[in-house]
Formats: structure tokens, sequence, C-alpha cells
């Protein structure tokens, strides 16, 4: 059975291509989407897209309490964002023409994630007729990145059949010996400050949210955190002013706090909630006049959790790991499974296999090699967790 992931090694690769080279930024996966529901449908599979653009593939005569497995749709970048695949020994848009090095591929999210994608069609394909197929759930998911705030997972899981699955896979890393089974927990937030703006010289001295936001960014960089349990914060996009010569009206920043510990994760918040008001008084204090309160947008919030280690499918996932030579690691991070295990439905995060960096940048690449392993590994957890239901 699983010598097909070694023979369609070639076939699943251009797939992954061809699949990176349909752009699908979060909100508009709608193109890929119709691209991947073909491509399931090819195998045999029942295929249906529920009501915000998830697609759920599954046989024709399924099992009840299915496993899912699963990869999303879209991608971090915008639509503008050129994706076209350069292939070893290119010359390399993304880096400024040097030469692809052998092996690789690069493009923005030619890993993350068309190779999750790829993997789901792959072990799909290899699954097809076998008997754990009936108890097969197949799911490609929108909004997973950046504002989509696993959107996708979030409402299949808050439906009858998501919360009827007993077991979630989502293939969405690059380390091939990691099992994520603990959920990084993180919130968002846009904050902006506003001001009735002006000319620069005519009106100096008047509110600016530049500086306010300088004030709270720079408040923000001091903070300590502890090391364990992990935590991070970051801000990760600045907008704002009209023109060089111009007091804006806003200035806003998007910022990212995480930590595997919710007590953790409530503190920071805590603190970030006061510097903005911090940030916002020190500029008042300078100059008042134009001053507006700030607006604070809370535009992502992301449950952190654990499937415990003991569990049947982190055990399965271990066992198949080491039958195929890899020492298993079990690790955190924000994935899709953090809405699975908030629905109290086990769930871990798998990798896509063969080797890849710099993913949400568009310097991302992907080497195919050694990736069928990792497709064994999936295959042979979900054949191990399907007996084990039959049983």
């Amino acid at each position: 059975m699983f010598d097909g992931f070694d023979r369609h090694a070639d076939a699943i690769l251009e797939e992954q291509i061809a699949i990176c080279e349909i752009p699908a930024p979060t909100d508009l996966e709608q193109n890929r989407a119709d691209d991947v529901q073909r491509r399931l449908a090819a195998i045999g599979l029942s295929v249906q897209q529920d009501e915000v653009g998830n697609l759920i593939a599954r046989h024709p005569d399924p099992v009840d309490n299915p496993i899912v497995l699963s990869a999303h749709l879209d991608t971090v970048f915008g639509p503008d964002q050129p994706v076209a695949v350069a292939r070893p020994g290119q010359g390399n848009p993304y880096r400024g023409g040097e030469v692809v090095p052998a092996g690789e591929y690069h493009a923005p999210g030619i890993s993350d994630a068309a190779a999750g994608l790829a993997a789901t069609l792959a072990v799909a394909r290899v699954l097809s007729g076998s008997d754990t197929e009936r108890h097969m759930l197949y799911l490609a998911t929108v909004g997973e990145e950046g504002r989509g705030d696993l959107r996708g997972a979030r409402h299949f899981f808050s439906s009858p059949l998501g919360r009827s699955a007993r077991a979630f896979i989502t293939i969405d890393h690059s380390d091939a010996s990691a099992i994520v089974h603990r959920g990084i927990g993180s919130r968002r937030y846009n904050v902006q400050y506003r001001s009735s703006g002006g000319h620069s010289w005519a009106h100096f001295g008047r509110y600016n949210p530049a500086f306010a936001l300088a004030a709270a960014s720079d408040r923000l960089a001091d903070i300590r955190l502890p090391r364990s349990p992990r935590t991070t914060y970051n801000i990760g996009v600045l907008r704002g002013g009209e023109t060089v010569n111009a007091i804006p009206e806003t200035a806003e920043m998007d910022i990212d706090l995480r930590s595997e510990s919710p007590a953790h994760l409530d503190r920071l918040d805590a603190d970030l909630q006061e510097i903005i008001r911090r940030g916002h008084q020190r500029e008042r204090d300078r100059r008042a006049e134009g001053a507006m309160e700030p607006q604070i947008s809370k535009i992502g919030d992301r449950p952190a959790g654990t499937t415990p280690a003991d569990s049947a499918l982190v055990q399965a996932a271990r066992a198949a790991l080491e039958t195929e030579g890899l020492q298993p690691r079990l690790i955190a991070a924000s994935t899709d499974a953090n809405a699975a295990i908030a629905a109290g439905i086990p769930a871990v995060a798998m990798s896509w296999g063969g080797r890849s960096d710099n993913q949400h940048s568009i310097r991302e690449w992907f080497n195919p090699i050694d990736r069928a392993r990792s497709l064994r590994v999936i295959a042979r957890t979900l054949i191990d967790l399907a007996a084990a239901d039959a049983g």
C-alpha cells in the first residue's frame, strides 16, 4: 500500500505546485477550493462545501464518528502577490534572481499550505479502497491564517458532524519528528490611535497618533516574559498617515499575543491594555488638542489546550513515527487543531514531510526529499485509529 507514496512522488510534487500557483488569500480561497474539490472527487469521494467554504470529503457509505484528516486552503499572502513556483536551476524572482538550488522549489505558500493539501490528497489516494477509507473524513478549511482566526475549523467543530469526530489530524508543519499536541493560545488586536489631524507646520502642537503608537510599541518591547511556559508578543502590521507633511488622523498596529498558558496570556493581555492607554496618555500630556480616544478591536482569539500525551491519538502517532525510524517529539503550536481541542476532540498537527523553511515569507521554499516517510507516518496513524475504532 505505502509504495504509492514513492512511486507517485513526482505526481505529488506537481500537484503541490499546481495548488500553490492558485492564489488563496484568507477569505478568497474559492478558486483553490474548486481545484481541490475536483481532485478529491476524482478519488471517488463524495465532496461538498459547507456554509463558510470548507471542503468535506467522505466515502459514499461512511461510518459514524469519523477520523478527520485536514489541511487549510488559505495562505498569508494577498491577492496581488505572484505565486509562480521557481524550480531548481531557474532564476528565483523571490530572491533577486539567484539560481534555485538543486531539489528546492521556491514560492510563497509552497509549503504552507500547498504541501499540507498535497499530503492530504496523497494519503486519501493511498487509503482509497481500503478498510480505513470508510472511517475517514477529509477536510480542507478556510480562514486558518491571520485574521481568519481558524474560522473554517471553528465552524466545522460547531456542527453536529464536527462534534461527532473521534480524532482530528491537521497537516500543518515542517518538522518530520514532531507531534503538535498542545495548542498555543493567541489573542490579536488592532489598535488605532486617532486625532483631528492637520498640517505639520500650521497645526504643530496637535495630538499626533504616530507618537502615541511609538510610545506604546516601545513600552510593549520592554515587557519581560517567561521562557516557560513560552509566551510571546509581536507587532506585525503598521499603518497610518497620508503624507509626510500632515499630522496623521490615524496610526494603527496589529498585535499578536501568544502563550502556552491561558493564565500567562491573560496577564500579557492585561499588560497590553494598560500599555495602550499609557501610550495615549503620554501623547495627550504633551499635545492634547485634537486627541481622540484610541480604538481597540479584537481580531483574533485562539484557545489554548492540550491533547494528553497518553491519548490513543498521540500514542498512534508516536508508534507510526517510531516505525519509520523517527524519534517522536511532543511540541506546541497554533493550528486548526486548537479549534478541535476546544471542542473536546482529540487533535494533533503532523508534518507534511520533506524539508522547508521561511513559511509566511516570499522566500519560502520546499524540498520533497524523504517526504514519503512522513506520508507513511500519517497513513499508519490513520490505519491504527481506524482499526481500533472497528474493534
